[in-house]
């Protein structure tokens, strides 16, 4: 039996029972083609939610609560950077069944929302998988899970159906309805992997912002070992002086060269694609800043790029952010 609230209305006027799986799987569709194609989405993701909702727990902190997801069997938990705070925090966890764990966070980034937590008790967790980088797209069905509220075992975990609206660098966008206290809960495919991570709520139904895993599977031993980036880490670190966007194959496409800069005076151009920073690939915008902020004005960076289909290389040596 599933403890859960659905605001999927039409969910629950379609009977249980259907007929022969489709070809083409129904939540793979674009838009469902008939009744039949609804009856099978529901019955799926009531296959999918027990596993589901088994690693989802409610966060408990002095002064607040959230949502997250454990991902590992020795209690690796995915949240929102806003609900851990700080990095070596004492936090409390619950798990659907009522379970209360300790916990402390351990890293993420204020740039993107992403955040890390280790449940310190003994194992093992239940827990769940997080889909590889770049397997979502506009359109694709998803389901939100999350404790807005709290935790409440009488009422259970609350289940939101939606769709991928948007994504953009590290943000995605859902009409998958969030409130308060989903923030680190997270948002499913309907393979039951884990694409994203709640991270801020808007009063329009359609304007629902996550943390894409793409942003975790980029940073993930920064964000697991090292302490959570702030912005004010930002002000404090190097500077490079540009501005760019992820490129649709790999790498960041250059979009603004900020005048005398470190990037000016190394000869970037505007429409240059970066691949890599002293070795390190880069396809997301927060690697590419968290790179160049965990390092000190004067350091020097080895900057692999592609202009015009020619790889190239320049040392730059970082300057002081502008106040």
């Amino acid at each position: 039996m599933i403890s859960a609230f659905y605001f999927f209305v039409f969910l629950s006027l379609i009977p249980s029972s259907f007929g022969d799986l489709a070809e083409s799987l129904p939540w793979h569709k674009k838009v469902p083609e008939n009744q039949n194609d609804l009856r099978i989405i529901q019955s799926h993701l009531q296959t999918l939610l027990p596993a589901c909702e088994k690693a989802v727990v409610a966060i408990e902190v002095n002064d607040g609560a959230g949502s997250g997801v454990i991902i590992s069997e020795d209690g690796l938990v995915l949240t929102a950077a806003h609900v851990i705070g700080k990095s070596g925090r004492k936090l409390s966890v619950r798990l659907a069944d009522g379970t209360k764990a300790s916990a402390v966070s351990l890293g993420g980034s204020e740039i993107s929302d992403a955040g890390m937590i280790k449940i310190t008790g003994p194992g093992p967790w239940p827990y769940t998988k997080i889909a590889p980088s770049g397997s979502t797209s506009i359109g694709d069905w998803c389901f939100a899970l999350g404790h807005p509220g709290g935790f409440d075992k009488k009422r259970g975990i609350i289940v939101r159906v939606g769709r991928v609206i948007a994504q953009k660098d590290e943000t995605m966008q859902t009409d998958s309805r969030l409130l308060g206290g989903d923030s680190g809960g997270p948002l499913f495919d309907f393979d039951g992997n884990v694409i994203a991570i709640h991270s801020r709520i808007s009063r329009a139904p359609d304007e629902n912002y996550h943390v894409p895993v793409d942003s975790f599977h980029a940073n993930w031993d920064f964000f697991k070992n090292q302490k959570l980036l702030t912005l004010d880490d930002l002000v404090k670190g190097g500077f490079l002086g540009l501005s760019c966007e992820e490129y649709e194959a790999s790498g960041l496409l250059v979009t603004k060269i900020v005048e005398e800069t470190p990037a000016e005076k190394s000869g970037l151009l505007k429409d240059d694609i970066l691949l890599s920073l002293n070795g390190e690939k880069l396809d997301t915008r927060e690697e590419l800043t968290i790179l160049v902020s965990s390092m000190n004005a004067g350091d020097l960076i080895v900057l692999e790029y592609l202009r015009n289909g020619k790889l190239l290389s320049s040392k730059i040596k970082l300057g002081n952010r502008p106040k």
